[in-house]
Formats: C-alpha cells, structure tokens, sequence
C-alpha cells in the first residue's frame, strides 16, 4: 500500500512537471519573456514540448524502477520511506536542472532573433484593478484561526486527563508508533504548528491584494480579467487548503484527548484522505487556473500589437525563478515557472515571512 502511496505521489509529481509549459502564459517560456507575436514560433513551441517529452519519460524510467525494485525486494517500511522520498527529490531535481537548460536556450534564442529589438516597451496600469478584486474576506481565514485557538483553550481545560505520553505519529497500520512525554507545551505542539500553517495562507490571501497586475498591452481586457480570476481562485484555493489542514490536524490532535474517537483506520485513513483531496485540488486549480489564469475563458481577446511590448523584466527574474526587485513595492508576485505565487526577494519582509514560519514549525518539531 505504501509503496503505490508514494508510486501515486511521483506519478503526479512527474506528470504535473512535464506537462507544465501548457499551463503558463504564452508570453512567457521557461523564466522568459516572450512577446505575444513570437510566443506560437515553432522553435518556442519545440522547446517545451522537448521539455515535456524528457521530463515525462525520464520520470516514467524512475517511476518504473522505483515499483520494480519495492515490489521485488520488499524493503522494511523505514528503508522503503527514505528511499521513496529520495526517489521523488531526484525526479524535482532532474526536472528543475532541465528547465535550467531550457531557461538558458530561450533566453538566447531571444536576443538571437532580437525579439524585443525596435518594439516600444509598455506598462499597463488599471486604477481600478484593487477595487475589482474578489478574495476571500480575512475574517474566513481568521474563523479557523480562533477555532485552532479554542482548541488550545480546551486542550489545557482537558490537560489532567491526557495520557502521560502524547503520540506524535502514526505508522501505516493506524497505531501510534512514537510520543512525547506530556508537558504544557508538548499537548499543544500540533495545534501551534497548525496556527502557524493557518497565518502562511492569510497571508498569502493577503499579498494578493498589494500585488502588481502584470497587464498584457496587446490585449489588455482579456489579460485583466484573467489577472482578477486568477487571484479570486487563488483566494479560494488557499481556503480550500486551510480548510482541509484544520480538519485533518485539529482531528488528529483531539484523538490524543479523546482516544476513544479514533481507531487504527481512521488514523491511517485520515493522512492519505488528505493527501487525495489536496493533490485533486492541485490538480484541477493548475488545470482550470492556469499561471496567470492563462487558463480561464473570459472573452473575446483583442488584436495584437505589433510594436508594442510589455515592459521586459527579465533582468528581476534570477534563473527566471527568483524575483528581485527592490523598485516593486510588491511581496508576492506571479510565478514564471509554475502556478501560483513566489516572493520579491529584494524585499526584506519577504525573507522573513519565508523562513520564520519555517523556523517555528521546526523548533516545535524538534522540542517534542
């Protein structure tokens, strides 16, 4: 079972990077800006499907010599569990090396054939666009914030009753299989971890608001309207997980008050139910969304442009991955490689609401 558990995760893992140059803005290709007019040349069009053609069968390759040699050699559940996640490291990392490669033949293949040569750069800005904009309201992100903070209310209410010993996973069969001595601390561990993950998403949903619309010149209605989905269903999609996670960890965590509310199927139930629902949220998000909501059918598009250009920013995007701008006011800014949402990492606030979060949930992993 664990081992087409974690078959199912590098499958998805695989199929979801191979296939990912169909799911980006045609104006941009691997960490590149492409000019709408050169964004269907038949080179650009070659080099992501060469990409997705690698990515895929090198993945199927590991895949299929990761399912022979669990299923032949039969290897005891730790073994099997560090070389499962060894296995799905190698295949991100063997796609992330080959989008480098592909990162750098665009950018030649750019200047090249002069694609920005002669064209007259331009920023479109909507006055209106903060006020168009449909997120979750912050006090949907809150809600389950005060339920998590309730549940530590309760936890120490229920601290006397509690075993002597607090279970902190859970192996394949359902049963508890390591604890931590029961202190103030140790009873709320789960929660506080979850308190931090709950304020990552609110502020995500946040830094919606407050980030720059990328705003296609050559066809500036459609590319709005997709900007201002795409940043509804991102809203939605961060409540989604939210959502999920308080349901999953704030369940786990009152089983370790109430044992009597789980069995040994549930509790191996419950991770796996977790990991389905996320991974189909994944899913259906990248297919629908699209980066950018290059995906969404929200109009007629206009006519192109011939001369004009957005303003090209390529020289922000380190690796075409890395945003550094320090004249964007901006926090979060779209991904160029990838759906969804990365940090200017010239501002300093950035690096902070990176790694604190990061830090704490670790400290607290391992105070336990």
């Amino acid at each position: 079972m664990i081992t087409f558990l974690f078959g199912f995760i590098l499958l998805f893992i695989t199929v979801l990077q191979a296939f990912m140059p169909k799911f980006l803005k045609q104006t941009e290709a691997f960490g590149v800006y492409v000019p709408e007019q050169y964004a269907k040349k038949e080179t650009v069009v070659r080099l992501k499907k060469r990409y997705t053609q690698v990515v895929l069968s090198t993945g199927l390759i590991i895949l299929t010599g990761y399912l022979i040699w669990s299923l032949s050699q039969e290897p005891n559940e730790e073994i099997l569990a560090l070389i499962s996640v060894g296995v799905q490291f190698t295949t991100i990392f063997i796609s992330i090396g080959y989008y480098f490669i592909m990162h750098l033949r665009m950018k030649k293949l750019k200047v090249t054939e002069g694609w920005a040569t002669g064209k007259n750069e331009v920023r479109v800005v909507d006055l209106q666009f903060q006020k168009k904009l449909q997120l979750i309201p912050r006090i949907v992100f809150v809600i389950p914030m005060i339920i998590t903070v309730g549940l530590i209310i309760y936890t120490f209410i229920k601290y006397d009753q509690m075993p002597n010993m607090i279970p902190t996973h859970w192996g394949p069969s359902g049963q508890p299989d390591a604890f931590s001595e029961k202190t103030y601390f140790s009873v709320i561990s789960l929660p506080l971890i979850l308190l931090v993950m709950q304020g990552m998403f609110l502020m995500m949903s946040e830094g919606m608001k407050f980030s720059g619309a990328k705003i296609n010149p050559a066809n500036k209605k459609t590319s709005v309207e997709q900007q201002l989905a795409f940043r509804k269903y991102s809203s939605w999609f961060a409540l989604f997980i939210t959502i999920t996670l308080t349901l999953m960890m704030g369940y786990s965590h009152l089983q370790t008050i109430h044992p009597e509310i789980a069995t040994p199927w549930i509790m191996f139930a419950l991770p796996l139910a977790f990991l389905v629902i996320t991974f189909v949220g994944v899913g259906i998000y990248t297919v629908k969304v699209g980066q950018s909501g290059s995906r969404l059918k929200v109009g007629e598009a206009n006519p192109s442009i011939e001369d004009k250009i957005a303003v090209d920013d390529d020289r922000y995007w380190k690796g075409g991955m890395f945003y550094i701008n320090k004249d964007d006011p901006s926090i979060l800014v779209e991904k160029r490689f990838g759906v969804g949402w990365t940090f200017n990492f010239a501002r300093p606030i950035s690096w902070i609401l990176l790694f604190l979060p990061l830090i704490i949930i670790i400290a607290i992993a391992f105070s336990l």
